[in-house]
């Protein structure tokens, strides 16, 4: 008997010894709650769908009418209708140059319901733009404290424009995805594509009013990104739509072919001692490659 008594004790030691080695949930709060809440982070890096892509495209541009204020020389003037187009020859031989010089547009998203139909999206569409050299544009206002009303030449002696460093377009997206032929992310599945979102503007101006050149300065650290100065500059908003369809090669590859509209508006580009305001609405064609990670599904 008194042996039977010492294995007892024995066994309620045990039973105590693994009460204490559990980690205690927080005064009035179930442990399931504090478990939980503490691979919530993990889960959502680990579990659901996510996908990047690395795209190319061609540009097209409405033309627009541009104002320009330089107050010290005397200048308030608005150039109707220009007409501008983009710069995609970067395209040629680009795989013995930077990815980063053509007109490029990266995507990186995640699914956010069950059925994996419903995304948000960040992406960057890094177009061109470029006041067509040579064309006849009127002109009202003031140049030189004179009225003016009258057809211009836009060349060097005039007014050049360019956004060849980009007319960049950082938006988010929401992104809605349908199944057309097999089920989404299988090998030849396809899909269709619908987003629409809105950002900011990042341009880059390299422009000549009246043969005085505007400077942003050089592109280094410290004169990157600012407001109202720098090599791109926080100028602007943007809202698009992006409808395509979106084909699975061989999982977890995908191609996806979109056209994307957007409409923009600019305020205080840099001119020489002056800004310029104007809007642009640009119809683009995407042509991408990605890929899909779905942690859920493994």
């Amino acid at each position: 008997m008194r042996n039977l008594h010492w294995i007892q004790i024995g066994v309620l030691a045990l039973f105590a010894v693994g009460a204490v080695a559990q980690p205690l949930p927080a005064l009035g709060q179930p442990r399931s709650s504090v478990e939980d809440r503490g691979n919530v982070f993990l889960r959502f890096f680990s579990e659901g769908e996510w996908y990047f892509s690395w795209g190319y495209s061609k540009q097209y541009w409405a033309p627009t009418d541009i104002h320009v204020s330089q107050p010290s020389q005397g200048n308030d003037f608005t150039i109707h209708d220009v007409h501008g187009h983009d710069d995609p020859t970067a395209l040629s031989g680009i795989f013995g140059r930077s990815l980063f010089g053509p007109q490029f547009n990266p995507r990186f998203g995640r699914f956010i319901n069950d059925s994996r139909t419903v995304a948000v999206e960040v992406s960057l569409d890094h177009s061109k733009y470029e006041a067509t050299v040579g064309q006849m544009a009127q002109v009202t206002g003031v140049i030189a404290g004179v009225p003016v009303d009258q057809s211009y030449r836009l060349d060097k002696n005039f007014f050049l424009y360019q956004l060849h460093n980009g007319a960049n377009h950082l938006m988010v997206n929401a992104v809605y995805r349908h199944p057309l032929f097999g089920q989404p992310n299988e090998t030849f599945s396809v899909a269709g594509i619908g987003k629409v979102g809105v950002g900011l503007m990042l341009p880059h101006t390299s422009d000549t009013i009246l043969g005085q050149a505007s400077d942003v300065g050089k592109k280094q650290f410290g004169n990157l990104v600012g407001i109202h100065s720098g090599w791109w500059q926080l100028d602007g908003w943007t809202t698009g739509v992006e409808l395509g369809v979106r084909v699975v090669l061989y999982k977890p590859v995908y191609l996806e072919l979109t056209n994307k509209m957007t409409y923009s508006g600019f305020w205080d580009l840099p001119a020489y001692q002056g800004t310029m305001r104007h809007s642009l609405l640009m119809n683009a064609v995407v042509l991408s490659l990605g890929v899909t990670y779905d942690g859920s599904r493994h």
